[in-house]
């Protein structure tokens, strides 16, 4: 018996203590995980919010210095040495009045650094006593003050600059409202209003699935939309892209174009057309996965909803009522795109949103050619950087020769406009307004679906 007890008392104890150290483990774990889950909360919160610096953007710089938005760093160079020397060469050159040669070395020391305050600020006064391009110097001086917001030099330039700047594109705005007021005066039940409109929603789709990659020409892109039939030769992914814009277009014009809003629904709707018949799974969805796209990295996924919701709320503010209709459209395409919501298709999608904005504002749609491309990526590339300016002039531009071709086709003008459709160097036809309104004429056009936009 005493056996027994003095064996209980010392087993007892060296029971209890793994139990005791078990305990304490798990608290701490437990404590520790707590403090974990604290931490990741407040950071993802943290990153969550809408970091509006990341998609503000400057259309009317008049203030000269870049606010709300912090300097940037620029990279370090392995060739910013060899830039300078070709700087200097540059300069040289300018001041002996070999400016050919001059402009050449220039350009040669801003690929090597193209982000140096001083390159950037002496090719800018070098562009405009060259080629009086004040327009392109004063992005130049403000791509400066970017990288370096106390480059005085540049400071001094944009001081001398930027009102100049904002005067001519101010006056082309207003040039753009007069020739849209003209085209209003147009009957839009006019034999030659539905061909022009028919023959633009044509080549909307047939250039903005292009700049995404599609192959197909012209007349396949009319044949595919007319006939619904198979072109020989061409993937299905392409056929599909067409279709997909096609129903993305429609749905555009029977829905959104006389609304005074634009909701998360709508664009989401458009987006679940557009990629409709690619991926059906996908269309309509916001992507889950992180996306690369050139230089610019997108936000992170979980990200994505509250930025929409942002961007959403911004379209529809009094902030946004108050833009001019072509800044509107083109910093809601610049937004959308920034954000990159879709896996795919966001391209499309950001381009039938600026159109949406601008029917909505009695614009025509806008036509951003595929040979458009790289320039197209430029630009917004240029956006990123933080001057939306040169972007917002292209869909000017882009909006002005649209608004020429339909006041041209739909009057008896003495001279005939650059029309949108450029000749295409793989097949020998060019294909131009004409060739669709003869299509027309000839019996060939497609159904009433197609005539809108």
């Amino acid at each position: 018996m005493k056996m027994i007890e003095t064996l209980n008392e010392n087993t007892i104890p060296i029971r209890k203590k793994p139990i005791v150290i078990a305990i304490a483990v798990c608290t701490i774990s437990i404590l520790i995980s707590l403090f974990i889950h604290n931490y990741l909360r407040n950071k993802s919160q943290k990153f969550l919010l809408p970091r509006d610096s990341d998609i503000r953007i400057h259309y009317d710089p008049i203030g000269i210095k870049i606010v709300d938005k912090k300097p940037k760093k620029a990279p370090v160079e392995e060739n910013i040495v060899e830039a300078e020397i070709n700087l200097k060469a540059a300069l040289e050159l300018k001041r002996t009045g070999k400016y050919e040669k001059a402009l050449k070395v220039f350009q040669h020391s801003l690929a090597l650094s193209p982000n140096h305050p001083s390159i950037l600020t002496e090719y800018g006064i070098f562009l405009e006593l060259y080629r009086h391009d004040i327009i392109q110097a004063d992005s130049f001086y403000f791509r400066a003050l970017t990288y370096d917001p106390n480059y005085q030099r540049a400071l001094t330039q944009r001081q001398r600059t930027a009102n100049v700047v904002q005067g001519i594109d101010e006056e082309r705005l207003r040039r753009l409202d007069e020739k849209r007021d003209l085209l209003s005066q147009v009957d839009t039940n006019s034999a030659a209003m539905k061909r022009a409109t028919k023959e633009a929603y044509i080549l909307h789709i047939y250039h903005s699935v292009g700049i995404e990659g599609n192959s197909m020409t012209l007349s396949e892109t009319r044949s595919v939309l007319e006939t619904r039939m198979a072109v020989s030769g061409r993937s299905v992914d392409e056929h599909n892209e067409v279709l997909g814009l096609d129903s993305a277009m429609k749905y555009v014009n029977a829905s959104l174009v006389k609304n005074n809003y634009i909701t998360l629904e709508d664009i989401l709707e458009i987006h679940k057309r557009v990629l409709g018949h690619v991926d059906p799974i996908e269309g309509g969805i916001f992507r889950r996965t992180q996306v690369y796209v050139g230089n610019h990295i997108p936000p992170k996924p979980q990200e994505v909803q509250i930025l929409m919701d942002t961007f959403v709320e911004w379209m529809n503010s009094k902030e946004a009522s108050e833009l001019h209709p072509i800044k509107l459209a083109a910093i809601a395409h610049y937004k959308l795109v920034h954000i990159h919501p879709f896996t795919d298709g966001n391209g499309r999608t950001s381009r039938l949103l600026m159109n949406t904005i601008l029917m909505r504002f009695g614009f025509p749609p806008v036509v951003i050619q595929k040979q458009q491309r790289l320039q197209y990526y430029n630009y917004l590339q240029m956006a990123n950087e933080g001057d939306i300016r040169p972007f917002i002039r292209f869909v000017a531009e882009a909006t002005e020769k649209t608004l020429d071709l339909y006041l041209w086709a739909t009057s008896e003008l003495p001279y005939q406009v650059p029309l949108l459709a450029q000749a295409e160097t793989i097949e020998a036809h060019s294909p131009t307004i004409s060739s669709g309104l003869e299509d027309d004429l000839s019996g060939s056009g497609g159904d009433g679906d197609a005539i809108r936009l």
